[in-house]
């Protein structure tokens, strides 16, 4: 499969991926479209839903308080009071009639005096006047009467939803008392108003909300999604169904006793989905077209400025290619970035052809004898630690020789031992153990430094081996792996005083290189930069490395900085310092490092530049290095 896609042309390729990403993003809008923005209007009609059925519960809960605040009114009345406690009979005459029942909206009326006995009461039902024992609730027989009429608290009250035999009813009672609401308590007002079809029909006038109610014959009436009533404490249980054409919402409403009595159901007209998915739909269509559109126009774009220009250039490589001619030049080029190319293109014919004559003049067998030369240095500078961390080895383990702890020891076992020299004697031992220890740590770090040193060598040598006919691997690497390992190169000898300092960004920021000839080059750069400050003959001195992120070209890139305050250089060595054969250094006249170094770092894809304010003012080696992925790790 992978052969036939290599071999379609640009122009197919081109096709198939508009093709690919066009679906792709149809595919796309439409997974988007269906499942975040279809759901998100469902998710409004199922709030708006929601509360409906709400505002539903809460006008029926409104119609209870205003009754209730009207029932108060009454049992907070000084001329009900006097009336109920038999000082001021006219009270009936002007309040207590048929036409004050239908002004107040009531369908019951009753008053009753402290001893429970009904003062008077009406009960006006499906507009006739009707017994009041015919609610089945106010009967002296039952529980529920003696809970609604009696009161031992003026500020008791009792109000809510109630069964009754007529049907349900909205159900208030208050405590006669005076109108500052003090007592003693005289009777009872009770008020109520039935849930009939009068009363839902302005329910729904109120609310704009198509609902209804449906009386509870039996807990068995009740889904298990309803256990929680709308007029209860905490948040109530609501049940959603959904149709094609509405979502219906239903919750129980309880009586004043906490029973289940009603449920409530509000119907919600599903317009909003119905609203959404025209919008998805319309929204996919005009995202089709627009695709289309698209790929249809780009299509065409590519096929006039790039790919008809490209086949053009690919044309021409090809009839280089089988003339050899590296002098043929395009004729019709685009003024834009491929006859820019295709210009670049041209000269770079050109400066192959001269190339290619120059490398006819070149000796093979030189080539030969640089690698091995640089191989050499590399292995030296590797060796001039592991030789100087040998002989600091050897002194650590003269060390125990000097010391005369034997003799001491002796001493101490000796009868003749002055007892004023024992302490000392001790100390001595105790002191000579420590610095023996103290030298065996040294020993150890100097043993690690020289194994490290012995494995770069090793490394160097595999590598040459194992390189010998092939092109370095070039992978992707950490500078601050390769450069702790780089500085080891520093002797750990007596001479000026070095402080070696590592910018932030070397933990930061990785490069692509091959491991080993960067670890030679950093080393090289390094033992460089030491040497030159030893040369300075100044007491003290610094080595700075550092690294930045910078864009050459169009080409993401890593600079890093060794800088020292060494010896320096003139303008005249800047130009010959990496040249093969010189060197700056007394006494060393290969001149194999630097060059090594440059060769090395071209190999990479990168370069190495020289820079120095003169003698005595330091030098910095800026190494130009591909970076990976970005840079930053």
């Amino acid at each position: 499969m992978s052969n036939k896609v290599a071999a379609q042309s640009l122009q197919q390729k081109v096709s198939l991926t508009l093709l690919i990403v066009m679906g792709a993003m149809a595919l796309l809008s439409y997974v988007t479209l269906q499942g975040v923005v279809a759901p998100a209007f469902d998710q409004l009609e199922l709030d708006e839903a929601r509360t409906n059925l709400v505002r539903a519960e809460r006008a029926i809960q409104n119609d209870i308080q205003n009754l209730a605040a009207i029932t108060g009114d009454w049992g907070l009345w000084d001329d009900a009071y006097d009336y109920v406690r038999g000082e001021y009979p006219a009270f009936e005459d002007s309040n207590l009639d048929r036409p004050t029942l239908t002004n107040l909206g009531l369908n019951l009326l009753a008053i009753y005096d402290v001893s429970g006995e009904m003062i008077w009461g009406q009960l006006d039902y499906q507009e006739q006047v009707e017994d009041i024992g015919l609610l089945g609730v106010l009967n002296r027989d039952n529980d529920v009467s003696s809970f609604l009429i009696t009161h031992t608290d003026p500020a008791s009250q009792v109000y809510g939803l109630l069964r009754t035999d007529l049907g349900p009813m909205i159900f208030t009672s208050w405590p006669v008392v005076r109108s500052d609401g003090s007592g003693p308590i005289a009777g009872t007002m009770i008020m109520g108003q039935f849930l009939h079809d009068q009363r839902l029909a302005r329910l729904r006038e109120r609310t704009e909300v198509k609902l209804g109610w449906t009386l509870i014959d039996s807990p068995a009436d009740i889904e298990q999604a309803l256990e929680l009533p709308l007029n209860g404490f905490g948040e109530g249980s609501m049940h959603h169904e959904t149709s094609p054409t509405a979502v219906t919402s239903t919750g129980v409403l309880q009586d004043l006793f906490g029973n289940p009595l009603l449920i409530l159901e509000v119907s919600t007209p599903r317009s909003i989905s119905s609203l959404g998915h025209s919008t998805v739909n319309g929204a996919l269509l005009f995202l089709g077209l627009v695709a289309v559109i698209v790929a249809v126009v780009t299509w065409w774009l590519l096929r006039r400025m790039i790919v008809s220009p490209l086949a053009g250039l690919a044309d021409h490589i090809t009839s280089i290619r089988k003339s050899g001619d590296l002098t043929h030049k395009l004729t019709e080029v685009p003024n834009d970035e491929i006859g820019a190319l295709a210009h670049e293109f041209d000269k770079l014919t050109d400066e192959l052809h001269e190339a290619r004559k120059l490398l006819l003049d070149q000796s093979f067998k030189a080539g030969k004898a640089d690698t091995a030369a640089e191989v050499l240095h590399n292995i030296r500078n590797a060796m001039t630690p592991m030789i100087n961390g040998i002989d600091r080895l050897g002194k650590n383990f003269a060390v125990a020789d000097k010391l005369k702890v034997k003799q001491a020891i002796e001493a101490l076992t000796s009868p003749d031992c002055p007892p004023d020299k024992v302490e000392k004697y001790f100390q001595y031992i105790d002191s000579a153990f420590s610095h023996i220890e103290a030298s065996n740590k040294d020993a150890a770090e100097n043993l690690n430094i020289a194994s490290k040193q012995a494995r770069q060598v090793e490394a160097i040598l595999a590598d040459q081996e194992r390189h010998a006919h092939a092109v370095p691997v070039i992978e992707k690497l950490s500078l601050d792996e390769v450069l702790d390992e780089a500085v080891l190169v520093i002797p750990k000898v007596d001479g000026p005083a070095i402080d070696l300092e590592l910018g932030d960004g070397v933990y930061d920021i990785s490069v692509r290189a091959h491991r080993v000839g960067l670890l030679q080059v950093m080393g090289n750069l390094v033992l460089n930069a030491y040497e030159s400050i030893q040369r300075s003959d100044s007491p003290s001195g610094r080595i700075g490395i550092s690294v930045c992120q910078e864009t050459v070209g169009e080409q993401s890139m890593v600079r890093l900085v060794v800088a020292d305050t060494g010896c320096g250089f003139d303008e005249g060595t800047g130009e010959k310092i990496f040249q093969r054969g010189f060197s700056s250094k007394e006494g060393h006249m290969s001149g194999l490092g630097l060059h090594w170094c440059a060769n090395a770092l071209a190999g990479m894809g990168g370069r190495i530049q020289a820079e120095s304010k003169g003698p005595g003012h330091g030098a910095e080696f800026h190494v130009l290095l591909p970076a990976a992925q970005g840079g930053y790790r």
